[in-house]
């Protein structure tokens, strides 16, 4: 009981902080205000571990690669406290590829949260900057399905569509990042 306790908080604490270090990646790369909400959260809660990666690995090309390169290390201590706690053997698909796909996997909860946060803001609120800074991170996943699903009316089914799409793709991916090959 104590050990599934511990398990499901190392999961989301190492979830939220890899999620936020995305987000730092994603903002950096469509050039954010600093001064911004979403800025300041992640820079402030990863600070911490970014600056010193960041005079290793220079930021490139609109790319905050310190931050992409510290997701990656949370992903590979989350993979390896989740082996330590369950007891599973240390495999390499557990030690290699579950790291990468454990990022993705963060990824795609961003997006999919994301598109849905930003619906319903848009319903309820949809003059808020907060809006538009949600629907400017999330357009590049819903442009392309907007030109393709036309609106029905006044509605627009393209974020449905991309929650949809990010949630098929998280049935495949997660057991990935958990060492698991789905067959």
């Amino acid at each position: 009981m104590l050990l599934g306790l511990l398990q499901f908080v190392v999961g989301v604490v190492t979830s939220l902080f890899g999620v936020l270090l995305l987000l730092r990646v994603w903002t950096y790369a469509w050039a954010l205000s600093p001064r911004h909400p979403f800025v300041q959260l992640s820079r402030r809660v990863s600070d911490w571990l970014v600056e010193p990666l960041s005079k290793v690995i220079l930021r490139q090309g609109g790319y905050d690669w310190p931050s992409l390169l510290a997701a990656f290390l949370v992903a590979v201590v989350a993979v390896l406290l989740q082996r330590v706690l369950t007891g599973m053997p240390m495999t390499p698909i557990g030690l290699v590829v579950a790291p990468f796909a454990t990022v993705l996997r963060w990824a795609l909860e961003m997006i999919s949260w994301g598109a849905f946060i930003w619906v319903a803001m848009t319903w309820l609120n949809p003059q808020s900057p907060m809006t538009y800074a949600l629907g400017t991170l999330i357009d590049p996943f819903i442009r392309p399905i907007r030109r393709v699903l036309p609106m029905f009316g006044r509605f627009d089914f393209s974020p449905i569509v991309v929650i949809l799409l990010a949630n098929l793709a998280l049935i495949l991916v997660t057991p990935i990042s958990h060492g698991y090959i789905p067959l």
